[in-house]
C-alpha cells in the first residue's frame, strides 16, 4: 500500500476526529515515530519485524492511551511533540533527532496534558493538516490556503462534536 495513501487517510481522520479517537491519534503518531526508528533495528533480521515494530509501538501507545482519559492526554501530548519537534527540525528525514524529540516530548506532554480537550482539538488539527499538507497535489499559496481551509474545518467538526457531547451528557 502507497505511505503517502496512508498519511492521507490517518491525516483526515485526526483533523475530523483526533480527540474523539485519541488512542488512534496516539498509535498514528507512535507509528510515525517509528518509521524514523526501523533503521535501528538489525539489518538480517526478516523484512516483515519493521511492520511488526511499527505495529508494537502503535499497539502500545493506543493501550497506554485507553488507560484513562488523562493519561491519554499526556501519551498523545508525548508523541504529537516529539513528532512536530522532529519534524520541525528534521523534514521528512530517515532518523530522529533525539534531543528535538525530548524537548518536544516534554513540552506536548505539559501542554496537552494540561489544558486538555481544548488543546487536544488544536493539536489534532494542526497535525492532521500537516499530514494532509504532504498529500496536496496543490502548489504555493493555493496549498497553503487550502490547508487553512481544511484546519478551520477540522476545528469546526471537532468543536461541534464536543458540543454536542458536553450538551447530551446533561
Amino acid at each position: 500500500m502507497n505511505v503517502l495513501a496512508i498519511q492521507g487517510a490517518m491525516g483526515v481522520i485526526i483533523l475530523l476526529l483526533g480527540r474523539d479517537l485519541n488512542f488512534l491519534f496516539s498509535a498514528a503518531m507512535a507509528a510515525f515515530i517509528g518509521t524514523r526508528l526501523t533503521h535501528l533495528l538489525p539489518p538480517f533480521w526478516p523484512s516483515w519485524t519493521d511492520l511488526a515494530f511499527l505495529a508494537g509501538l502503535a499497539v502500545l501507545a493506543a493501550g497506554l492511551t485507553l488507560i484513562s482519559k488523562e493519561t491519554g492526554y499526556y501519551v498523545c501530548g508525548f508523541l504529537v511533540g516529539g513528532f512536530a519537534f522532529s519534524e520541525y527540525f528534521a523534514p521528512g528525514a530517515s532518523t530522529l533527532p533525539l534531543l528535538p524529540f525530548i524537548v518536544g516530548s516534554v513540552l506536548g506532554s505539559v501542554v496537552i496534558g494540561l489544558l486538555g480537550e481544548w488543546a487536544m482539538i488544536v493539536v489534532a488539527c494542526l497535525i492532521g493538516s500537516y499530514l494532509i499538507y504532504g498529500v496536496l497535489p496543490l502548489q504555493g499559496t493555493a496549498r497553503t490556503l487550502a490547508i487553512a481551509g481544511i484546519f478551520v474545518i477540522g476545528a469546526l467538526v471537532q468543536v461541534i462534536l464536543f458540543q454536542m457531547q458536553k450538551h447530551s451528557e446533561r
